[in-house]
């Protein structure tokens, strides 16, 4: 069993208790407290101070406390109080009928008392005082009442304490008191006062208590019954009382601080604090120093955190600080950085020393590796590289990784890295290869390509020739020497149907007077000689007059729909390309040299060129697969046809539809990229000036022209991540038949 001061064995009694703690400082710098721990006076405790078995005359002795039977019963109360002799201390023991939620305790003086409050639901008649007489020189009695909320117990001393401990342990408060100052004991010489040390006081969760021997009869005889001290007036003690009792004139100096032997506490491991400080977990206490030397604060943290502590011998100073409910790693690391400290963790030793001190101790490590590795062989190592490819790109990585008299190359032949250094650096490049050689997922695309194009024109034209003669030929003469003859007709633009037989004569076309036909490249190519909807000639039967006239009404309306369904299997970043590509050859301009043979002379030779133009569909997936089965796929998307009517030195000029884009999409799904269409609509009227405008008889002066054109390219594209093993593609046979039902 290990021993420790008298000072550090109410710390260790304290150090199994629950994770919020309280310190108290005692000893050459000890604290003083008011009354009731707040400055005012305690109702629950300024009650009459007598001690037990001396009650005034005329007064009837305070009834006994019943201990109530344990029962399952919510509130907290006092079942029995006994106390022995521990050492050259108390040890006071409270048996309550149920787990405390919290407590807290505090000294009190003239009469010196010691109060612990309990935290939790009391019964209801507590608010009834209950006192416990106690057969003893020490602790004479204890009083139970409710106040404030809480069931508080008072013990009434006979005398002040330098050292108490207080800890739960389930239904069961110990307290332990020591270190008193006895009027009768036997005057030591006076010895250099005690450094300030925190003690530990238990506070929520219970610990499991040494177990108590009996009490073997008291040495010490009680001291002398004193005057009684005047009950307290109803205001706050002094801030500050003696924590020394009042003794005879003739008082002994107090006792030196003696060994005795604390009970290990319960070893436990830190757990996460709710609420706790980030980056800090470890079990909550608090700690109140004052002017303590560094040395005794660390013994203090390596007891609670059950690690090996060495402080080297430059670890000096004193420390005061006054903490309450943290993390036992935050005090420690606000320790070492308040005084310059540093710590190195091995396992569960931790060595603490100046900043100074470790980094040079880490310098002079890091110089003694390196000097090691200077005198370290260099090996060969092959590195065969199954996936990778073993060129520049790799080589540079691994160069990385080596040390300074290391050296790499590669064989590309046989696809292996060849590095040279020593076995630290072989590792490392082994392990680096080892991380990026390896297998490539693979993805396969279905795309679905959907063209569909809509048509329609419609078109309205008409052509119309006359002719009048007047003359003597004719049998209508101008009856005038000037004009003797009239002639009217059309310019010979177009020629209609022909008149000719009506009265006999040779049958000639009549030219058109109004020639507005459909055009031969409107719609699908039909031309003034297709679809004619009428078609009249009329004449005079002496031939002076004729007329024809033709009308034409063309309309047309189609649609179309190509769908294709290619399938690609590509690596991981590896970009992808679906073609459909309708190719056209377009004849270049000639040229040729041309050579001077002499004056007037010159010969010759010219070449013809052509030129490939590809048009239609192109689409280039690139897919990325992520760790959580998405696939991010980077997508250009473009359809391209000539355009015939625009054409420079007859080459077709190109037009085309781009779209780009980036999607994730969860492995399996389908993504559509639309939107990339093309509409056309054309209205033309053409006619006569001024005569088209006429209403109803304006048709015969013009003609009308409409035309819509749409084409539109959907592609729907499904990644599906290949699984390491063979590609799961269908067979020619299925792909042959699939065809055959889609065409």
């Amino acid at each position: 069993m290990r021993r420790f001061q008298p000072a550090v064995l109410a710390l260790m009694l304290g150090a199994a208790c629950a994770p919020a703690r309280t310190a108290s400082v005692s000893g050459s710098a000890s604290l003083a407290i008011a009354d009731d721990g707040i400055g005012r006076a305690d109702p629950a405790v300024a009650d009459d101070h007598t001690p037990a078995g001396d009650v005034p005359a005329g007064e009837a002795p305070a009834p006994e406390a019943v201990a109530p039977e344990v029962s399952d019963a919510p509130w907290v109360a006092v079942r029995s109080v006994d106390v022995e002799r521990a050492g050259t201390g108390r040890r006071v023991t409270i048996a309550l009928t149920r787990a405390p939620d919290g407590l807290r305790e505090f000294l009190l003086g003239k009469p010196p008392r010691l109060v612990i409050d309990l935290e939790g639901p009391h019964a209801p008649d507590a608010q009834r005082e209950a006192r416990f007489p106690l057969t003893d020189g020490v602790v004479s009695r204890a009083r139970v009442a409710a106040h404030e909320g809480r069931l508080r117990i008072v013990l009434d001393l006979g005398r002040s304490l330098r050292q108490h401990a207080v800890r739960a342990d389930g239904a069961t408060l110990i307290a332990e008191l020591g270190d008193t100052s006895d009027p009768v004991a036997e005057a030591a010489p006076p010895e250099p006062a005690v450094e300030p040390v925190a003690y530990v006081a238990s506070a929520a969760e219970p610990a499991p208590a040494p177990a108590a021997e009996p009490a073997p009869p008291p040495v010490v005889e009680a001291a002398p019954r004193r005057p009684l001290d005047p009950p307290p007036p109803p205001v706050a003690d002094p801030p500050a009382p003696d924590p020394a009792p009042e003794v005879e004139p003739a008082p002994a100096p107090p006792l030196p601080p003696r060994r005795a032997a604390a009970p290990r506490p319960k070893e436990h491991h830190a757990t996460p604090a709710t609420g706790g400080t980030a980056g800090f977990n470890g079990e909550r206490i608090s700690l109140d120093f004052k002017d303590a030397d560094i040395q005794n604060v660390l013994r203090v943290l390596a007891d609670v955190s059950h690690l090996n502590i060495i402080a080297t011998d430059d670890v000096k100073g004193k420390v005061t600080l006054h903490l309450v409910d943290v993390p036992w790693d935050q005090a420690l690391d606000l320790v070492l950085r308040s005084n310059r400290l540093e710590m190195s963790r091995q396992g569960n030793v931790v060595r603490i020393s100046t900043v100074a001190r470790l980094k040079e101790e880490r310098e002079a490590l890091r110089a003694a590796q390196e000097a090691e590795r200077e005198l370290e062989p260099l090996r060969v190592k092959y590195v065969k590289v199954n996936y990778a490819r073993a060129d520049d790109a790799l080589v540079d990585k691994v160069k990385g990784v080596l040390s300074e008299r290391g050296s790499v190359t590669f064989d590309d032949r046989t696809n292996t890295i060849i590095v040279r250094d020593i076995p630290h650096g072989l590792q490392d490049a082994g392990e680096l290869i080892q991380q990026l050689d390896t297998q490539s997922p693979q993805v396969l695309i279905e795309a679905n390509i959907v063209e569909a194009t809509e048509d329609f024109a419609r078109g309205l034209g008409v052509q119309w020739g006359y002719r009048f003669n007047a003359g003597p030929q004719t049998g209508n003469p101008t009856g005038l020497n000037f004009p003797g003859t009239v002639g009217l007709g059309g310019s010979g633009l177009g020629s209609g149907s022909p008149t000719g037989g009506i009265n006999g004569g040779a049958a000639r076309p009549l030219p058109f007077l109004a020639d507005f036909p459909i055009p031969g490249n409107f719609g699908s190519g039909f031309g003034a000689n297709n679809g004619s909807a009428l078609d009249l000639a009329l004449g005079s039967l002496d031939g002076s007059q004729a007329l024809t006239a033709r009308l034409t009404a063309l309309e047309e309306q189609g649609k179309g729909k190509v769908v294709s369904r290619p399938r690609v299997i590509t690596m991981n970043n590896v970009a992808a390309t679906i073609q459909s590509l309708t190719i056209l050859r377009v004849k270049l301009p000639s040229t040729g040299t041309v050579i001077n043979t002499g004056t007037g002379g010159a010969a010759g030779s010219a070449s013809t060129a052509t030129e490939k133009i590809n048009t239609g569909i192109t689409l280039v997936v690139t897919p990325q697969v992520s760790q959580d089965g998405f696939v991010l796929m980077s997508i250009y998307a473009k359809s391209s046809q000539p355009d015939f009517t625009h054409t420079v030195d007859n080459i077709p000029n190109e037009v085309s539809r781009e779209a780009n884009s980036n999607v994730l999409i969860k492995d399996g799904e389908t993504v559509v990229l639309g939107g990339i269409y093309r509409n056309t609509s054309n209205d033309a009227e053409s006619g006569l000036p001024y005569l088209r405008r006429i209403p109803a008889l304006g048709w015969l002066f013009k003609r009308l022209l409409r035309s819509h054109h749409h084409e539109e390219l959907l592609v729907f594209l499904t990644p599906k991540i290949v699984s390491a093993g063979a590609v799961q593609l269908p067979p020619a046979e299925r792909l042959w038949e699939e065809r055959r039902q889609g065409g």
